[in-house]
């Protein structure tokens, strides 16, 4: 099938959980034989896209702000997907906002069928500013919107009751093997809403290494706080999607503390994958992926005290978290396997384009 995939940002200009998991789902596609072509944001420095398995078109902006640079994006998108329309059987939105309000456009001119997949910030962060949300109740009312959880289904569910919702997981690649550190991993962007300051508080007086991989506006905060609280805390900064395995080969548990916003991270599976037991907290889609006391530990955001008991049983007892570690590989083999994830999106693929 010809496949227009819509996405604002995508790696290497831009490496988060919506661009790396659309990078390897269009991977994924193409070697299912489908004709995917990506459209997302164009940068001067951007490297040659031709040596990709699939098409890409990078669609010009004016970078004077973030605000203006998604503006243009959005209305010169849409024009492009509206000349190319004829090629494709459907266009996918990589989140609902802006990206599923281009679809309707395209779909109100010239008829191409679409869909959109909320993807955790770009439902929980956009949908209390009226223009987004206006324009997140117009695609949810108008076409099929892929969740990743059970969870965020029901948060959506809670504030727009007029939806059609499917639930769809992120695809995870599985590793040859599995970790054998002796580290706490966290994955992911540092700013504020992650909640890395409940983790370096939750560690104060242990004497447990953290490895930090990823960067963000919080760094320097983030590393100043673990010298002061005396935390044996690494910051690596970001790294290549693809070496993200290299860095939880190291670890023993994986850690995700965010306060809000959260779909279904990637580094969740991608820890669970390699055969981390993981400590998440019950925000967004998060607390879907983990099995309480089997894969791993869910407790409420922003509570020091819960993640460190959690964290301290793992450390404590290493029959048990190499049970769960297990645990959680043989649940995401099962589940989120890029075999069972294609096959569940051909599925909606053949749903939308009738």
């Amino acid at each position: 099938m010809k496949v227009a995939i819509l996405v604002k940002e995508f790696p290497p200009n831009v490496i988060g959980g919506t661009e790396t998991q659309t990078k390897r789902m269009a991977r994924e596609l193409a070697r299912a034989d489908h004709n995917v072509t990506v459209y997302t944001k164009a940068y001067p420095d951007t490297p040659d896209d031709s040596t990709l398995p699939y098409d890409v078109v990078r669609v010009p902006n004016w970078r004077i702000s973030p605000f203006i640079s998604t503006l243009t994006f959005v209305f010169a998108a849409t024009l492009l997907l509206i000349r190319d329309a004829d090629d494709y059987a459907l266009l996918q939105c990589m989140m609902i906002y802006p990206n599923g309000f281009v679809g309707q456009v395209v779909n109100r001119v010239r008829g191409l069928p679409y869909f959109a997949w909320i993807r955790g910030g770009d439902y929980y962060f956009m949908k209390d500013t009226p223009g987004k949300r206006w324009s997140i109740d117009r695609v949810l009312r108008d076409t099929l919107v892929l969740v990743q959880t059970e969870r965020i289904a029901r948060d959506v569910r809670t504030e727009f009751s007029e939806t059609t919702l499917e639930v769809l997981g992120n695809g995870v690649d599985i590793p040859e093997g599995t970790a054998d550190g002796d580290k706490l991993v966290f994955v992911g962007r540092l700013k504020e809403q992650k909640g890395v300051h409940v983790l370096l508080h939750a560690l104060e007086g242990h004497d447990e290494e953290l490895l930090v991989v990823g960067d963000g506006p919080e760094r320097e905060r983030l590393e100043a706080l673990a010298n002061r609280l005396n935390v044996n805390a690494e910051f690596v900064g970001e790294v290549d999607p693809d070496d993200v395995a290299d860095y939880l080969r190291e670890g023993k548990a994986f850690v995700l503390p965010s306060i809000r916003g959260e779909g279904l991270p990637n580094a969740v599976l991608e820890a669970m994958a390699i055969g981390l037991p993981v400590v998440v907290t019950d925000t967004g889609g998060v607390a879907d992926a983990v099995i309480d006391s089997e894969t791993g530990f869910v407790v409420d955001p922003d509570d020091v005290d819960a993640l460190e008991q959690s964290i301290s049983r793992l450390t404590n007892y290493p029959k048990m978290r190499i049970r769960m570690g297990d645990a959680a590989r043989e649940w995401v083999i099962k589940n989120h396997s890029w075999q069972n994830i294609v096959g569940n999106l051909e599925t909606v693929y053949r749903c939308v384009a009738e």
